[in-house]
């Protein structure tokens, strides 16, 4: 009787401990701030905050880059790009910068909560802190360009599409995703929304993840060791998108994957995009051509696909918004 009751009782233990365990849904997308004038100015001033705590790795804060270096110049087109996770802005330069210049347009580059860090990466990080850095990010491109294009690489343009209800009131003209994740390559990543998810995973991995950088400017950019719980703040993310399944868009979306893709799961990716309704749907496959599947544009990794990656895009926006007008 006494080990049946003990028994019951580490049951309980056990479920209330899972139960507690189990992420919560993500809330909804933040409102749109108000960004101060000048807006260089007020972004140095908030990435100074950054780097005089934990410590910001050059090259990764946010930037405005301004078309002909023309300083608070509003241009037709204004680009805001949304890196991937554990990554940072240099994660394809210079294709931004290179679809800047072909579309006559200012850029801004944003840094996810968490990432481009010194020290303390991407710890105590939620999806909600993503999403309001992706509003702010709208914020400042509809101050730069009177028309807005939204570009996000992996869980960027998971962010992205998260952002759906705001792209609905308007502001954002065109969305273009590279290598969308809707489902990581590793089936079991969906474990750690489950409910004990996270604690199961801890128990099998610890707390931390760790990869090897491909090569120098790879280890300097992107963020190879974190905690655990960040990767179930991505996966909280992608679940909120899957389940925002089918999506009705108001903008033309282009999306550029590479078969040779092995850190999403293509097949999922696929099926997703067929689920979402815009003015235009276009998917388009890029042969990673021996670079790196995932990313394959960007000097760091893949600098064979920077000019095609440019092209098929810019060709997209003149397609369906017209050539800039200055």
């Amino acid at each position: 009787m006494i080990a049946r009751t003990v028994a019951v009782a580490l049951l309980a233990v056990v479920l209330l401990t899972a139960i507690r365990s189990w992420p919560d849904a993500l809330g909804p997308a933040a409102d749109l701030p108000e960004i101060p004038d000048p807006a260089d100015a007020w972004l140095a001033s908030t990435e100074a905050r950054v780097a005089a705590g934990p410590g910001l790795v050059a090259g990764a804060e946010k930037r405005i880059r301004w078309y002909a270096d023309l300083p608070a110049t509003q241009t037709e087109y204004a680009l805001v790009y949304l890196h991937g996770f554990s990554a940072t802005r240099q994660e394809i330069a210079p294709v931004c910068e290179q679809l800047a210049d072909a579309l006559q347009a200012n850029l801004f580059e944003t840094r996810l909560t968490g990432h481009g860090l010194r020290s303390n990466r991407l710890a105590g990080v939620s999806a909600e802190d993503w999403l309001d850095d992706a509003a702010e990010a709208l914020a400042i491109g509809q101050k730069i360009g009177k028309r807005t294009l939204l570009i996000g690489t992996s869980t960027g343009a998971t962010l992205a599409l998260a952002m759906r209800k705001r792209l609905a009131a308007g502001g954002v003209d065109a969305l273009i995703l590279l290598s969308p994740n809707f489902a990581p390559a590793d089936p079991s990543a969906d474990i750690l929304t489950w409910p004990g998810g996270p604690l199961l995973a801890r128990a099998v991995v610890g707390n931390e993840r760790h990869w090897t950088a491909a090569n120098d400017l790879q280890e300097r950019y992107w963020t190879t060791r974190y905690p655990l719980d960040a990767a179930v703040e991505v996966m909280r993310l992608v679940k909120a998108v899957r389940s925002d399944l089918p999506m009705q868009l108001e903008q033309p979306l282009l999306t550029l994957l590479s078969p040779q893709d092995d850190v999403i799961d293509i097949q999922r990716a696929r099926a997703a995009l067929e689920r979402i309704t815009a003015p235009a749907n276009e998917t388009i496959d890029i042969d990673a051509q021996g670079a790196n599947g995932h990313v394959f544009a960007g000097d760091i990794l893949s600098p064979v696909n920077n000019d095609l990656v440019v092209q098929l895009i810019a060709d997209f926006v003149h397609r369906q918004l017209g050539p800039a007008e200055l």
